[in-house]
């Protein structure tokens, strides 16, 4: 029977943990997938591992979201047909309410005689309620024919300006009052988390060229205060894009009459020069 010395048993243990060690880094080593030995394939494997995870996240609606949602899709659906098809007898209504109130129904005469004299208070009103959000009223068409008028641009431009960043400041602080937990009633809250995102980082761009473009800004306003956009910064941004546009049109505008009105009024059309003469204050 052979005896085995401390020495001998020390080497044994050595060489048995050795071979363990190299087992487990073979082991590990053909378990790597070739993917992780190259950064552009690993990078893509996990663009891939985060997209299953994302499906896997993902739950189907139940039976009564489904129904939340639907039913929503269709109330708005309802107001607006409502809105569309109502408008004429809401006017009338509207105009109902104001006659029950003397002093009510005397300031409305007073905005309307004031409109109506193409005054620069008429101006202030008109470009007061064409920035609320449940009047259309196009502001750029009331700017361009009051710049045919007998009025500097300084008080045109000024007195639109200030009447419109009035109007907004009205949407604004509507959707305020609506506040973020009506607003999330019609959206999921990961929608409107999203969307709050998205505003803070490009509200400003968005405002910028909204007040430039043709673009529904005024709705849009209202969802701002909602979502508790700041006031300052939408007042800045308002101000900054909506003079881009009235210094755009007045440059289209002193265009216009000094190179296309004369050459329009050779042409033998009589009654579209008389439609550009009297848009144009001619």
């Amino acid at each position: 029977m052979a005896i085995i010395t401390g020495d001998r048993r020390h080497q044994m243990r050595s060489h048995t943990y050795l071979q363990q060690r190299d087992a487990e880094r073979h082991a590990s080593e053909t378990s790597v997938p070739p993917v992780a030995r190259s950064p552009t394939l690993a990078a893509h494997a996990s663009a891939q591992l985060t997209k299953e995870k994302r499906k896997k996240g993902k739950r189907r609606l139940t039976k009564k979201e489904k129904r939340k949602r639907y039913l929503k899709w269709l109330f708005w659906i309802l107001v607006a047909v409502a809105l569309y098809f109502g408008f004429n007898w809401l006017r009338d209504q509207a105009l109902f309410l104001l006659q029950q109130n003397p002093t009510v129904w005397s300031l409305y005469l007073a905005i309307e005689a004031e409109i109506e004299s193409k005054s620069l208070l008429g101006l202030f009103y008109a470009a007061f309620f064409g920035a609320l959000f449940f009047v259309a009223l196009p502001v750029e068409i009331i700017f361009i024919y009051y710049l045919g008028l007998n009025y500097y641009f300084v008080q045109v431009l000024t007195i639109t300006l200030v009447g419109n960043l009035l109007g907004i400041t009205f949407d604004y602080f509507i959707g305020w009052l609506i506040g973020p937990k009506v607003l999330q009633w019609f959206m999921k809250a990961e929608t409107y988390h999203t969307f709050q995102r998205k505003i803070d980082k490009a509200g400003s761009f968005i405002v910028i060229v909204g007040n430039i473009i043709p673009f529904p800004i005024e709705p849009l306003t209202v969802f701002l205060g909602a979502v508790r956009y700041g006031y300052f910064r939408l007042m800045l941004f308002t101000a900054i894009g909506k003079l881009v546009k009235f210094g755009l049109l007045w440059l289209g505008y002193k265009y216009f009459v000094q190179y296309v009105g004369p050459y329009i009024s050779t042409v033998n059309l009589p009654w579209f020069v008389n439609i550009i003469k009297s848009g144009f204050g001619g």
